[in-house]
């Protein structure tokens, strides 16, 4: 058991570290370095409100997360969940806005018509690799800026409401809205759909046929060759389930949280299910902690930016370190350093 636990309980002293590394310091040069550290770190559990907000964040970052390392675990390195988030959003009310649909069926249609064309954020990069070996790395990359000017250009030129003083688009209809959960949050129906998403990903990767052949081809490759399987077909098809999570998670951020379309940029949280996945070793269960640990550092950090002299970056800056540090294979899978942990002190050689 001690050993089963060591990784986590070593990922866990890495986060306290990255924490104390960047928030010590940065406390220290504020008149109330107490107060800092108490505002961040217990800050967000004071108010049910902002418990609120930390539950309404990590719902889209357990969906990109799982996008993230559903492909992760297939050996894809697929960025397009941005791009996938961005267009499966834009589509979403697109379709809520510009078709007359009944309004109990507004939400529905137009998250399944967001998801089929957002995801192709990632699907393009993925056929790109099955059909010509172009690194899905950087043409998915590309491709998450080009989708953001497309999307800039519909919204300015066809969903553009004139008298909003803004670009952003009409008004989304309060029957296709997702309705709200918690009275007194903005927590809706979606997070719902991403816990259960993330537990169906897990029985997904581990309990099915499809989710084994994945997990083959993304550990060795030349194996899953040896045993026959389709690579190209198996990349493909992890490519088009990434994409739809993520294009499905844009969707019900548009309909849980806004009133209208008004990204004028990536949003970011593509990016911060990368970090999700890393953190939780691509585990789908352990992307609910992940992304509920990552939101609750984000919270706290704007309430210490909202009520001491401290920027609001120094989230960033943790996130950052963090990243680094449970990427690196140094720490987080030296076998002296599991095997210590462990209890296993007698194995532990010079």
């Amino acid at each position: 058991m001690r050993q089963t636990l060591a990784p986590f309980v070593l990922t866990l002293a890495v986060l306290v570290v990255a924490i104390a590394v960047v928030l010590v310091p940065v406390s220290l040069s504020t008149a109330d370095p107490a107060g800092v550290i108490d505002t961040f770190l217990f800050g967000p559990f004071r108010s049910f409100r902002h418990t609120g907000n930390i539950v309404e964040m990590a719902t889209p970052a357990m969906l990109c997360g799982l996008a993230v390392a559903l492909m992760f675990r297939a050996g894809m390195f697929n960025l397009g969940v941005e791009g996938a988030f961005f267009l499966g959003g834009l589509a979403t009310v697109a379709i809520v806005i510009l078709l007359p649909l009944p309004g109990w069926i507004m939400a529905p249609v137009s998250l399944i018509g967001g998801t089929i064309i957002g995801s192709s954020a990632c699907v393009v990069p993925g056929v790109l690799r099955s059909r010509f070996e172009v690194s899905e790395l950087v043409s998915s990359l590309m491709l998450n800026f080009a989708v953001m000017f497309i999307g800039l250009y519909v919204v300015n030129s066809i969903l553009r409401d004139p008298a909003a003083g803004a670009m952003v688009s009409y008004k989304i209809p309060t029957e296709a809205r997702l309705p709200r959960l918690v009275d007194g949050t903005r927590i809706h129906l979606g997070t719902l759909f991403a816990f259960v998403a993330c537990i169906a990903g897990a029985i997904y990767l581990f309990r099915t046929k499809v989710g084994y052949e994945s997990r083959i081809v993304g550990a060795n490759p030349g194996f899953a060759a040896h045993l026959g399987l389709p690579i190209r077909s198996i990349m493909l098809r992890t490519q088009v389930i990434g994409g739809a999570i993520a294009a499905f998670a844009g969707g019900i951020e548009l309909l849980g949280l806004y009133q209208r379309f008004s990204w004028q940029a990536l949003p970011g949280n593509g990016w911060t299910g990368v970090v999700v996945a890393i953190l939780a070793r691509d585990n789908p269960l352990l992307l609910i902690p992940s992304a509920l640990f990552l939101s609750y550092l984000q919270v706290g950090g704007d309430l210490v930016a909202r009520n001491h002299d401290v920027p609001n970056e120094v989230v960033g800056v943790i996130q950052a370190l963090i990243l680094i540090l449970v990427t690196a294979a140094a720490i987080t899978r030296n076998p002296r350093l599991l095997a210590l942990i462990a209890g296993r002190r007698q194995e532990v050689r010079p």
